[in-house]
């Protein structure tokens, strides 16, 4: 007891001997702000106050700040809040553009500074609010978020909604394929790709088999010419109508209209998905090219990776990237024992963590510097993925060098 006495008090004497600082916690919602100060010269001079999350709360916050640090004496404040979504994005940018140093705090982190205050299983935003301010007195060296360039912040928008309406279209033409299995299960031959457009015209304009083998051949042969660019005609078309006619397919009517809808969700995502790539591809085009001088790497993979980085300086080697990642391996150590096979922290973002991932599965094949590594890691036994997750670790450092130093791959063939 007396050494817990003696470490706590000599913690605080050394708080005082610090300069003056003023820290304010920010626990985020989406219609209130609970906002916890406290300064390094007294722990227990503190404040808890709730904003709304709307301009009047943001300068209501301001105020509160600048008249604590001049009862406290203080001309410091750091602003720390958590990287939770996007109801933060509104009052990060408020406070960085007032001036502020600001923080945008991994949630893992501040999580840990709560649970270290008290046994007890409790959360409330005071709580959360306080834990901000606890990391940011205790980690003094952490940095300021800053305004990313703007193709960053564009790239990490665009490439995210992208990803999220890729998935949607991948569940629709799963969804289509099971209708026409189910109505017309011969039509899966004729086609090497349900979602192309000589398919999906037929599929949207006549949907069942019953009324294509009721369809003139002359009418079916223009569109299967017009949407196939002249590539197929007359003879797929008779195919069709022959298979329509013998067709083991369920032969009700009702399956019609679902096939109808959903080829005309399927078209609507891919002019969506169309619009967002030829965007992302002006963007790299025109700010980060040279990403794109990575095998593997295409202007999808590319715009994820640069937008899920955003600044470059702030990663002081590619160690923090990988560990930003999520690919750094974790770590259990205990006495003597110190385990081999252990997995990656899968802590960092989702986004870029996959992103490499693909990247790596493609420049295995197109590099001979990075063949010969996945190679010698296949030679010594490691499993496909185990050798995989190698290759993306030295692709980390390669995206780190070309970022950092604006370089050019220079690969061997």
């Amino acid at each position: 007891m007396i050494l817990v006495c003696s470490v706590r008090y000599i913690y605080q004497i050394n708080l005082r001997m610090v300069n003056g600082m003023v820290y304010v916690g920010i626990d985020v919602a989406s219609q209130k702000h609970d906002c916890f100060f406290m300064n390094d010269k007294d722990v227990n001079a503190n404040m808890l106050i709730t904003i709304n999350n709307d301009i009047d709360g943001f300068k209501k916050l301001e105020e509160s700040i600048h008249s604590f640090m001049k009862k406290a004496d203080d001309k410091d404040v750091r602003i720390g809040l958590e990287s939770t979504g996007h109801y933060s994005h509104n009052i990060l940018n408020y406070f960085v553009r007032s001036g502020f140093d600001t923080m945008l705090i991994n949630p893992l982190l501040t999580n840990m500074e709560r649970k270290s205050s008290s046994v007890r299983k409790t959360k409330t935003d005071k709580i959360d609010a306080k834990a901000i301010c606890m990391f940011l007195m205790r980690n003094k060296e952490f940095k300021p978020y800053t305004h990313k360039s703007y193709h960053t912040v564009a790239l990490k928008s665009l490439s995210r909604r992208r990803i999220s309406l890729v998935k949607q279209l991948s569940k629709q033409k799963v969804q289509l394929h099971v209708l026409v299995t189910i109505t017309f299960p011969e039509y899966l031959k004729v086609f090497s790709k349900l979602s192309g457009n000589s398919s999906l015209e037929i599929l949207h304009k006549y949907a069942i088999p019953s009324v294509i083998a009721k369809t003139r051949i002359d009418a079916l042969t223009n569109i299967i010419k017009r949407t196939s660019k002249g590539h197929h005609g007359r003879t797929t078309a008779l195919l069709i109508k022959e298979l329509a006619a013998k067709t083991v397919g369920d032969k009700d009517s009702f399956y019609a209209i679902q096939i109808k809808l959903i080829v005309e969700i399927i078209r609507f995502l891919q002019n969506q998905i169309k619009t967002y790539t030829d965007e992302i591809k002006d963007i790299v085009d025109e700010n980060c090219p040279l990403i794109l001088s990575i095998p593997g790497i295409s202007y999808a993979i590319g715009a994820i990776i640069i937008g899920e980085v955003g600044d470059i300086m702030l990663f002081q080697s590619p160690d923090k990237l990988l560990a930003y990642a999520g690919l750094d391996p974790c770590v259990h150590q205990s006495g003597n024992y110190n385990a081999m096979n252990v997995s990656i922290s899968k802590r960092g973002s989702s986004y870029l963590r996959c992103a490499i991932h693909q990247a790596a599965s493609v420049i295995i094949w197109h590099d001979n510097t990075f063949n010969k590594y996945y190679m010698k890691k296949r030679n010594e036994g490691k499993h496909h993925l185990v050798a995989l997750g190698h290759v993306s670790k030295k692709l980390i450092r390669v995206i780190f060098s070309i970022l950092k130093h604006n370089n050019t791959f220079v690969g061997q063939n």
